[in-house]
């Protein structure tokens, strides 16, 4: 038998997130007392300390806590749906979706999410973050998500996943590049030339170590943390690059113009997807928006 209620639930997510129940209770419009009271109830009914109270210090969560958090915001969650089901049009969702976005993906799946998944089911409330991919599926794995949109390559333990679209490597020149007009490249000929470096942990961590398995160990002459500055490097013929997102048009911010190469030889995969937290029961929210990605066609923007 279930000895707490969900109103206690949410006082003690609150009270986490806030890091004081003084701040919960400015936050929450509720008293401090009564939030005391709560987790004082809660904390009964589970027979497991979730806090140390330190006099105007704000709380710490124990490690019940720590463990309980997570599944204090999935079970929130449900009942959400459970509420947003019950007592209205089942053929329209609503209710809150909490998404992220790994950063290099934002600028080609953010809008059409926004845009396009957004117009077909209004009522949703979506909450989108950017971030690394590690970061964000620590969150979803803390509860405070409900999924991440990154690339299987960087799938965290813990975390299973459904793909939603391709993701092959490919380099990316200057129309000087003496292998401009190629139709292709092996990874090989570029042994001699510059790399300019996509300078972010994923690409350090994940596309490096897959190139040097692939057979080329890069020259890195220049690097940016920036998509759009390396594209715009490789325009001005400081080196090539290997990206898997491709821009629909193969210009630099500048209109100087770019050749992308399809890389011939084994490369290694890194497709988009959605990852989730694994034995999770997706919600008709999250399958929802899964289908909608994955039947998504950048060539046809008004989806």
């Amino acid at each position: 038998m279930v000895r707490y209620t969900l109103r206690q639930v949410q006082h003690f997510v609150a009270v986490a997130d806030a890091g004081s129940i003084r701040a919960a209770s400015e936050a929450a419009h509720v008293s401090q007392a009564g939030l005391s009271l709560a987790l004082t109830e809660l904390e009964k009914a589970l027979d497991a300390q979730l806090m140390v109270r330190h006099k105007a210090k704000g709380v710490t969560l124990t490690s019940a806590g720590q463990r309980f958090l997570g599944e204090a915001r999935a079970l929130l969650r449900h009942a959400d749906e459970v509420a947003s089901t019950v007592g209205g049009d089942q053929e329209e969702l609503g209710g809150p979706l909490a998404v992220g976005c790994y950063s290099t993906l934002a600028a080609f799946w953010i809008p059409p999410i926004t845009a396009g998944f957004l117009a077909r089911h209004p009522k949703l409330r979506l909450q989108l973050t950017e971030g690394s991919p590690g970061e964000l599926q620590a969150m979803a794995l803390d509860g405070r998500l409900d999924a991440v949109l990154t690339h299987t390559r960087h799938v965290a333990a813990g975390m299973d996943f459904r793909v939603i679209a391709s993701g092959v490597p490919y380099v990316l020149v200057g129309a000087g590049h003496r292998l401009a007009g190629r139709p292709g490249v092996r990874l090989a000929e570029l042994a001699d030339d510059d790399m300019v470096l996509l300078d972010i942990p994923s690409v350090r961590d994940n596309q490096l170590p897959n190139l040097r398995a692939s057979g080329l160990e890069p020259r890195i002459a220049w690097r940016s943390t920036s998509f759009e500055a390396v594209r715009g490097m490789v325009a001005r013929g400081l080196g090539y690059t290997v990206l898997v997102q491709r821009p629909a048009h193969d210009v630099s911010y500048e209109g100087l113009p770019l050749v992308a190469l399809p890389i011939e030889g084994p490369i290694g995969h890194s497709d988009i997807c959605v990852a989730f937290p694994a034995g999770t029961r997706l919600s008709p929210r999250l399958a929802a928006l899964i289908d909608f990605c994955e039947a998504y066609d950048p060539a046809a923007p008004t989806m």
